[in-house]
């Protein structure tokens, strides 16, 4: 059977990590973060591979990115989206390997047209996010408002970037949720159910172990 993946977009602050690592947990697959798709990047050696064909095309021909339609706007630009391509074959590799759930990287865009894929939003409350932010990272409010400003931007403008529908939440997901109404366990708990159903998948997957499929904890 063809593997399936999951991907899970959040808010800062909404518990996304813990959700996404409890879902791997409950389903036996690997769960990777960015950390885990950039390391991989690195030891593969797809972004400088991808670079320096990248930049003899541009010389050549002058035109546009690959699958991008905006021209590159100077060095730091092409190195951007020559880092999401290298992440996007990374991904679609892991998923070749096992099924598996992917945090972030636009993995809801990467995988819009791959058949078993459940893309997942999860959000909360402002308040609550602060309040997360306060609890988890042990700091004051004041330093966590700023920190949540701080990544939501870079949030908002990394899918400006690089996905369709940026400012549309709810284009290409399956499930927004609001895990301010279940907390990190019951969320994963929903998110497994679904998944279960979605890829008829039996009650207790017999998946390997996170371990033994090579994934990253988070």
């Amino acid at each position: 059977m063809e593997h399936y993946v999951i991907t899970i977009s959040r808010k800062f602050g909404c518990l996304g990590h813990e959700i996404a690592g409890r879902l791997g947990e409950l389903l036996g697959v690997p769960v990777y973060d960015r950390s885990a798709v950039e390391a991989q990047v690195l030891s593969t050696g797809a972004e400088t591979r991808l670079l320096a064909a990248t930049q003899l095309e541009e010389g050549r021909k002058k035109t546009q990115f690959l699958l991008f339609r905006k021209e590159v706007d100077g060095e730091k630009d092409l190195r951007a989206r020559v880092m999401f391509q290298a992440q996007s074959e990374v991904l679609k590799s892991f998923v070749e390997k096992s099924s598996c759930v992917i945090l972030g990287r636009g993995g809801d865009e990467v995988f819009r047209e791959y058949p078993r894929c459940m893309n997942v939003y999860i959000f909360a409350p402002d308040k609550v996010r602060l309040q997360n932010c306060v609890r988890m990272l042990h700091t004051d409010e004041e330093a966590a408002r700023a920190l949540i400003h701080r990544e939501d931007k870079a949030r908002e403008d990394y899918r400006r970037q690089f996905c369709s529908h940026a400012s549309d939440v709810t284009y290409g997901r399956h499930l927004l949720m609001d895990s301010s109404l279940f907390g990190a366990e019951e969320s994963a708990q929903i998110l497994a159910q679904a998944a279960r159903y979605l890829f008829s998948l039996p009650e207790e997957n017999q998946a390997d172990s996170l371990h033994k499929a090579g994934g990253m904890t988070i």
